[in-house]
């Protein structure tokens, strides 16, 4: 039995003696539920108050959602350890048990990693053999054993050797299947079966960094093999909440589990219909047949509240989930003490790319809309005032990436590790010192490249800087070539009278642009880049404030207006119609997963929610749809057709 509950609702005494699964819809209000919970248990529960080393741990799936829960518990935070499953493995569980660790390489994969140093993490956004030269990886496989791999010749890039990794999806199907465990590296394609093995030592022993995926493997066995490891967990942590439990992929499932067959309280919180991270191994069914076996009872709840949007987008999202059973929303905006109830906005269906439609959209984006596409690549279409030849440019330059474990979003938003955007995004912060006179933007310049000492900035060398930029920029218009403004400052920063600045990066100074391991394409879809497009793609689109996102990257947020233009591929095995005609999205097969991204897509609006299908459908199949719904369910929906 599933008992409804709603977001303020403060666990028991009694309640927390119990295992809780708490399915929770979007707008829900879960990460308020979780915070209060917690706020209560660190205050009120002796486990906690009468220890000075027990602690609530939280679990969730974004640094970005770590931060906000940090910020809502405030004051209650020494109390509190709050992570991502990864980076809650790598300081509780990967540090503390290196010999552990060490063991358990040599065990299961017959590989031998020496004592000293510490094995961690890849860096978040790289490759884990990033600023690894190549070479040295090929002359560590050839020692390892001379008479046999002495001679081969090597052709791999980093980006394929970095790929050889724990068969994370094999040990977890052995364990399913009750089968012997499967302890296995996998590989891509090109890597020769007799390097697999010495290129992994490489990593391990010499980078000493796991990837995403080892993390997890290697958290579970060092607390399945090691007792004293999984007691000090417990211990340590008699309460785990897991936030957006239906993202966990099973590896962290059946670590959760493990944690959770003795003494700790497990609480997890999640919505199957917002589970759309299958390429990651996500699964519906690992929330809802989430179970521990063990000494506690569990308890299943549900808060079927909507915080977040209007009833009619709330009955419109309820139309696409209508073969959930189990969470049926309603909008409580209105119910909240001080606030009027918001206007009930039409749901806007933009059928096809007429003018009238395309007006709409932009009116939309003017008016402080966002823009949720599928992918990256059809969201560049939305940009305003961009070429379609700069368009497809773009399109270009992030297919290259789509092999690769480089995020080019978060390199741009974030990182700025990449060669050609490390040096896209320094003359942006030189221009905008230019037009703006900016000192700091001075340093965010040059920042990129040296460690500056501030006191090194005469006015003397300002000044030099301020001439420089003059030149850069005294012949750019929207149509310049980025990567020409780029070589014109590479060019005048060589000039006698710019010595002083020159020096302060080192002798010869050049801002590179290319790798290279850059691709032709790559190299060729950048070098043609606009100033203009560039410059919006770095400052409007891969921004903190972008009105411009995809589907997983808009998870957890939310707007006021928002344009839904999400469209099914080859892979989906599904078409616009039969998501209107018959919307499924509990199971777990392309065709649901896709519909889950829509409705997760829908879900984020607050008060206006506008859907672009370009082709696919005619407005009579909407029509009869939703009526039939709203006959069958009693939930009023009222929207309108644009063509």
């Amino acid at each position: 039995m599933v008992i409804e509950i709603t977001s303020s609702h403060i666990f028991t005494p009694e309640q927390l003696a119990k295992h809780s699964k708490i399915y929770a819809g979007p707008g829900a209000g879960k990460t308020h539920f979780l915070v209060e919970n917690v706020k209560n248990i660190v205050s009120t529960n002796p486990l906690i108050t009468k220890s000075h080393t027990r602690k609530v741990l939280c679990i969730t799936y974004t640094n970005a959602a770590v931060d906000e829960i940090k910020h809502r518990l405030d004051r209650y935070t020494d109390y509190v350890e709050i992570y991502t499953i990864h980076g809650f493995i790598i300081e509780h569980i990967i540090k503390p048990f290196q010999q552990d660790l060490r063991r358990l390489m040599s065990s299961d994969f017959n590989i031998t990693v020496g004592s000293k140093g510490t094995i961690s993490s890849q860096i978040e956004g790289l490759g884990i053999l990033h600023g690894i030269d190549k070479d040295k990886v090929y002359d560590f496989v050839r020692k390892t054993n001379p008479d046999k791999l002495g001679h081969d010749v090597f052709d791999y890039s980093k980006n394929a050797m970095g790929n050889i990794e724990v068969n994370n999806e094999l040990f977890c199907s052995s364990i399913a299947g009750n089968r012997p465990r499967e302890m296995k590296l996998k590989a891509p394609g090109k890597i020769a079966e007799q390097h697999i093995m010495p290129i992994k030592q490489f990593t391990w022993s010499v980078v000493k960094k796991l990837t995403h995926d080892e993390i997890l493997y290697f958290g579970y066995r060092i607390l399945e093999s090691n007792p004293t490891a999984l007691y000090a967990t417990r211990v340590k942590f008699p309460f785990v909440f897991v936030d957006e439990f239906q993202d966990t992929n099973p590896l962290q499932t059946i670590l959760v589990k493990l944690i959770g067959q003795k003494s700790t309280v497990i609480g997890v919180v999640g919505d199957v219909a917002q589970s759309i991270y299958s390429f990651q191994g996500a699964k519906p069914s690992d929330f809802l047949n989430f179970a521990i076996q063990g000494e506690l009872e569990s308890v299943e709840y549900a808060i079927n509240g909507n915080r977040r949007s209007t009833e009619n987008v709330v009955n419109f999202c309820n139309f696409l989930r209508q073969s959930d059973e189990v969470v049926v929303q309603t909008s409580t905006r209105a119910n909240r003490a001080g606030e009027a109830l918001p206007e009930s906005k039409k749901i806007h269906f933009l059928i096809g790319n007429t003018p009238a439609v395309q007006a709409v959209i932009q009116s939309v984006i003017k008016d402080g809309g966002v823009v949720l596409t599928r992918a990256w690549a059809a969201a560049f279409e939305y940009i305003s005032d961009i070429p379609e030849e700069q368009v497809k440019l773009l399109k270009s330059i992030y297919n290259s990436y789509y092999n690769s474990p480089i995020q080019l979003r978060d390199e741009i938003a974030e990182h700025n590790n990449v060669t050609w955007v490390r040096a896209f995004r320094f003359i942006f912060n030189l221009w905008e010192s230019h037009t703006s006179g900016s000192f700091i933007d001075v340093i965010r310049a040059l920042k990129l490249y040296v460690s500056i000492d501030v006191r090194k900035l005469t006015p003397k060398i300002i000044f030099k800087i301020s001439k420089l930029s003059d030149k850069v920029f005294s012949g750019l218009s929207k149509q310049s070539l980025t990567t020409q403004i780029i070589e014109t400052f590479n060019s005048e920063i060589k000039k006698t009278e710019f010595t002083d600045v020159n020096m302060l990066f080192g002798s010869d100074f050049k801002i590179p642009v290319f790798e290279e391991l850059d691709s032709p394409k790559l190299i060729d879809a950048v070098n043609a880049l606009t100033w203009d497009t560039s410059f919006k793609l770095f400052n409007e689109v891969f921004s903190e404030n972008s009105i411009y996102m995809t589907v997983h990257q808009a998870k957890g947020l939310e707007w006021e207006k928002v344009v839904v233009s999400v469209t099914p591929n080859n892979f989906d095995k599904t078409n616009i119609a039969s998501l209107y005609t018959s919307p499924q999205l509990m199971n777990e097969n392309p065709a649901e997963e896709f519909a889950r991204m829509y409705y997760v897509a829908c879900s984020r609006a607050k008060e206006d929610l506008y859907i672009h299908i370009s082709d696919g459908i005619n407005s009579g199949s909407i029509e009869t749809a939703i009526q039939s719904f709203v006959k069958k369910a009693g939930q009023n929906i009222n929207y309108e057709i644009i063509l």
